[in-house]
């Protein structure tokens, strides 16, 4: 389907309703005298838009949708403002960012995690007297799951910012610990901690935790791996995906109870943002917690999510995903599924799997993963000289399967151009066994590394492409270094290219950023330095909005109510303070929401709209997304990540 770069501004000249038997009903709400971004099939422009309970009632002129007021209706004078759709983020970890945001006041015993700080770490005897030091300060019931947060990240390069990028923490943890060194310290409970790398990517056991899994899994283990073994062919308490997805099922959770406060804040950000649908991976006790705050009225925000605990946590896949298969779509229009997929089918940064040949090695884990984290290739058992033979690839019988019985692969991270086209061949040998419609609204996650020859490809097979313009400021300078300037320019979030060639693509952060920041580098693709990459890959404004409105909406499987400002349609809307259509594309960071209306309601307001109106809705909140931001307390663990 060919994607028009223009837009057409038309004013609606006559009001659109609902059904013949609503007309005579008044509005709610009206917001008039202003310019209204629709985001319809036609970028269709009005003055003025009508809600009634939670659903646009009407677009139109401002003397047509005048025509729904009646003595009860809110009115507003916008003075010429710009209306537009609520925005959708499609990958953003905000359970993570709420935790980290606004967890400074947990305790150890509340987050259920316990940090060990690696700032003065010189040895694997530093890292083994601290957790001595936690088990003797907690003392923990014998046979009691530990879980272990190592305060260090092995994602950067070498030389990179804070602790990221020690070459000998890494070393370290990937070699001089094991689960017989964890064993002097923790010789009565089972123990996980994590590598420096997202958890679900690589973690480290002792060997009571060892015995437990392998008396529950070890069958699967065996198949599927992955594990780390010594000279001898003993396993030594390194785990990767699907083994290390197992530690979820195992360590303990924080209460969503405790978890719902914080994520209400992170969500005010994000009302304040202009942002009132994300789509996320989710752990268990974060959609609990979501689930919470709806259940309360309290939650301001669409949550489609992935069920991200079930992954590596099936034996019998046949069986199992086809009694899951029920699920996708399942919920309301405030919390709803949206897949049951990997969470991540490769690594980030230099675990990225890639096909590239590196003209230089600069990760500081490049050793041990020198193509990145390959989950999809059937020859990869693990880190390099590490892993145990396998005998199964557990994330290809599981994306197979998954396409046999309509569970839905999206809100996963695939980071490079190798796992992008292992599964866009996933994609090809499912809908040649199960038929054209298998595998519907599939989608890839992160666009960080995609190779100018699949464009066409994926067009073809129907797979949405949710892009993070993030990566033109971390990947792009690096893959210049790395692959060099070709790869940098054309397979660094190729929005512009992938459009073109027929494919869908959608907007995401995939990080903790105000998202106007990010709809900024989708037009300008200029990293902080001001070098601009790929630049043939900008997109306009109205491409820009749509991949954040009308054509995410699709993606989390609302296309029929949410994305546009069409009558019908869940009423979710963003009052900006500028033209977003006009503004010139370095300002786009500048904007700032005015009124986030979500379901109908307002949620959020901006101060000075607040009082020039005289606006004081009840439940709504008021104030800046910087002072709402300035609220945080950081200092709870994050999670998140690929």
């Amino acid at each position: 389907m060919t994607r028009t770069t223009g837009y057409l501004c038309v004013i609606v000249s006559s009001i659109v309703l609902l059904a013949a038997n609503s007309a005579a009903q008044t509005a709610d709400l009206i917001l008039r005298n202003g310019k209204v971004v629709t985001v319809d099939a036609n970028f269709s422009v009005a003055q003025s838009v009508a809600v009634r309970g939670n659903q646009i009632a009407a677009v139109g002129t401002d003397s047509d949708v005048m025509k729904l007021a009646g003595p009860n209706t809110q009115v507003l004078d916008l003075k010429g403002r710009t209306v537009i759709p609520g925005l959708i983020d499609t990958h953003r970890h905000i359970h993570g960012e709420a935790q980290s945001d606004y967890g400074g006041d947990w305790t150890p015993e509340m987050q259920k995690v316990y940090k060990v700080d690696w700032r003065g770490v010189r040895t694997k005897d530093d890292v083994l007297n601290q957790v001595k030091g936690l088990m003797d300060k907690y003392q923990f019931k014998p046979g009691e799951w530990i879980h272990l947060i190592n305060q260090m990240s092995l994602v950067g390069l070498e030389g990179g910012s804070g602790q990221s990028g020690s070459a000998s923490f890494a070393k370290i943890i990937m070699d001089d610990l094991n689960r017989w060194e964890l064993d002097k310290v923790t010789p009565n409970n089972p123990v996980a901690m994590n590598l420096g790398i997202p958890e679900f990517m690589g973690g480290l056991v002792n060997s009571k935790a060892v015995d437990i899994l392998w008396a529950r899994h070890g069958d699967v283990i065996k198949k599927y791996g992955r594990f780390w073994i010594d000279n001898t062919g003993r396993p030594d308490g390194h785990l990767e995906p699907p083994a290390s997805r197992l530690l979820l099922s195992v360590v303990p959770a924080p209460d969503p109870a405790d978890l719902a406060p914080l994520y209400k804040k992170n969500i005010e950000e994000l009302n304040a943002s202009g942002i009132t649908t994300v789509s996320t991976r989710l752990p268990q006790e974060s959609a609990a917690a979501y689930k919470l705050l709806d259940s309360r009225g309290e939650l301001t925000l669409r949550m489609g999510y992935g069920m991200e605990w079930v992954f590596g946590n099936l034996p019998n896949l046949d069986n199992s995903l086809q009694a899951l298969a029920g699920n996708i779509g399942s919920g309301g229009d405030k919390v709803w599924i949206t897949s049951i997929a990997p969470t991540a089918i490769d690594g980030a940064a230099t675990r990225a799997c890639t096909n590239q040949k590196r003209q230089v090695a600069f990760g500081v884990i490049d050793r041990w993963w020198p193509v990145g984290q390959c989950q999809t290739d059937g020859e990869f058992n693990g880190a390099a000289g590490k892993g145990a033979p396998i005998q199964g690839n557990y994330f290809r019988e599981w994306t197979i399967n998954s396409g046999r019985y309509g569970v839905r692969f999206a809100n996963t991270h695939v980071a490079g151009d190798r796992s992008v086209g292992n599964l866009l061949n996933f994609v090809e040998e499912i809908k040649r066994q199960y038929g054209p419609e298998a595998a519907k609204n599939w989608a890839v996650d992160h666009c960080v590394l995609v190779n100018p020859k699949d464009f066409q490809r994926a067009s073809r097979l129907g797979v949405f492409f949710s892009c993070a313009p993030k990566y033109l400021e971390d990947v792009a300078p690096a893959a210049a270094v790395s692959y060099g300037e070709l790869v940098a320019n054309t397979f660094v979030v190729p929005v512009k290219s992938l459009l073109n060639a027929g494919a869908r693509v959608v907007f995401e952060t995939d990080r903790n950023i105000f998202v106007w920041y990010d709809l900024e580098l989708f037009l300008t693709r200029k990293d902080k330095r001001g070098n601009v990459w790929g630049p043939q890959e900008k997109l306009d404004k109205p491409t820009a909005l749509r991949t954040a409105t009308r054509w995410a909406a699709d993606y989390i499987l609302k296309g029929d109510k949410l994305g546009s400002l069409e009558p019908g349609k869940l009423a979710d809307l963003v009052v900006l303070d500028r033209d977003y259509l006009t503004i010139p594309d370095e300002d786009v960071s500048e904007v700032r929401p005015q009124v986030t209306i979500v379901d109908g309601k307002i949620i959020y307001l901006h101060p000075q709209f607040a009082q020039e109106y005289n606006l004081r809705p009840s439940g709504a909140v008021v104030g800046t997304y910087e002072e709402l931001k300035a609220r945080r307390k950081p200092g709870g663990f994050a999670g998140g990540g690929g």
